[in-house]
């Protein structure tokens, strides 16, 4: 079940970034003034093959799998997300909607309708753009 982790790094001055985990997923959310949503990141299958899916107010979607790096421990790199034309899996939005009961109802809400909208979106495809480094 998600939970939300106290005391998380804030970056940007003008966003508040929150972030919620469990054995699943890491859904990291930025709020602007008045709690509204400006972005956020749904990374699932973590542990597995882990996929970030991800909106923005200025990007939109964004799909990416994770790259961990190298698997030897002496020169194991910082892991990166690399942009992948997959659409999300199948189970992303039953396993959000059994995972996130505990997820305050304004940010549960608003992930769910992007996840249900990338869905409907992803036949048509993604604009491209360059690989980042992850969160």
């Amino acid at each position: 079940m998600l939970s939300e982790i106290p005391r998380v790094r804030q970056d940007n001055p003008r966003l508040r970034r929150r972030w919620f985990h469990d054995e699943y997923f890491d859904l990291f959310v930025w709020q602007a003034a008045h709690g509204r949503i400006a972005g956020f990141q749904l990374c699932y299958d973590v542990g597995g093959d882990e996929r970030v899916l991800s909106w923005s107010e200025a990007e939109g979607f964004t799909l990416d799998t994770v790259d961990s790096g190298e698997e030897s421990p002496r020169r194991n790199m910082s892991p990166i997300l690399v942009a992948d034309d997959r659409p999300p899996a199948r189970s992303v939005i039953p396993n959000f909607v059994a995972h996130s009961a505990r997820v305050e109802l304004v940010i549960r809400g608003f992930v769910l309708r992007k996840l249900r909208e990338c869905v409907r979106t992803a036949p048509r495809g993604f604009p491209r753009r360059r690989n980042r480094r992850s969160r």
